[in-house]
């Protein structure tokens, strides 16, 4: 199991791996982005309570869909692209995540529960709160017709106190992410060719979901692969457990 994680909100102990018979229907093309992910979290985590999951700010639902892969996968570093922005380079290189390295990063950090209070550029106070997925479900359904106007309503409905214009959006977003970095995660690293340095913007979020929907794939080759050579039903596969159903594929891949 993964460490328990919270970026000053409450994530619960008792995750179990994606891969049940009941994870086989999750759907991750049908539905939008933060359903999905409330339904992963809903289904492997506890509570196993939409609401609760919905009521979670956007940071602790991306640690806990980041736990949820590390139970799945365990512990081993996300391989990733980014390509360097120099224009003279160019140079598409690999870097490793390390899944361990930002949950503990996330741990280290202080608790920043209830209201986030900063100041704007020009000194005018501003108090808000964080974003949590029942806002992304309030955002989704309001069918707003412009990213400008999206970006501004969804500003203004994180604001407590304070007074707001639209050419604040930036300096927001910045206290925003400087209050919740897991949803705007970057990493800085080097590109290996021109020596450059570079902050590569990483979306954690569709990493986990992109990973998930692998491994259902995968489970899914898996027991069509026992079904057609000993006959099992669907049940009887995934009562095996998986090493010993890694064993079985190695031999009918082996011919034996």
């Amino acid at each position: 199991m993964g460490p328990q994680t919270g970026v000053g909100d409450p994530i619960t102990k008792g995750w179990r791996a994606f891969g049940l018979a009941e994870d086989l229907d999750v759907d991750f093309h049908a539905v939008s982005r933060p359903f999905l992910v409330t339904a992963l979290l809903a289904g492997c985590g506890a509570p196993r309570d939409d609401a609760y999951w919905w009521d979670q700010t956007l940071g602790a639902r991306t640690a806990a869909l980041l736990d949820l892969l590390a139970t799945t996968e365990g512990m081993a570093p996300l391989g990733l692209q980014a390509r360097c922005r120099q224009a003279a380079c160019g140079a598409l290189f690999e870097f490793d995540l390390s899944i361990e390295a930002v949950l503990d990063a996330v741990l280290q950090q202080e608790p920043a529960d209830g209201p986030i209070s900063s100041t704007l550029p020009d000194t005018r106070p501003l108090t808000l709160r964080k974003p949590t997925g029942r806002d992304l479900q309030d955002w989704c359904s309001r069918g707003l017709s412009s990213r400008e106007q999206a970006v501004e309503a969804m500003v203004r409905s994180l604001v407590i106190e304070g007074e707001v214009r639209r050419e604040d959006t930036p300096a927001i977003a910045g206290i925003l992410a400087e209050a919740d970095p897991l949803v705007a995660f970057g990493v800085s690293c080097t590109c290996p060719v021109c020596g450059a340095p570079a902050e590569v913007p990483v979306d954690l979020e569709a990493i986990a979901l992109r990973r998930l929907r692998q491994r259902q794939h995968s489970l899914l080759r898996e027991i069509h692969a026992l079904a057609s050579r000993y006959g099992w039903s669907e049940e009887q596969i995934l009562a095996i457990p998986p090493a010993r159903r890694a064993r079985y594929l190695t031999l009918i891949e082996e011919g034996a």
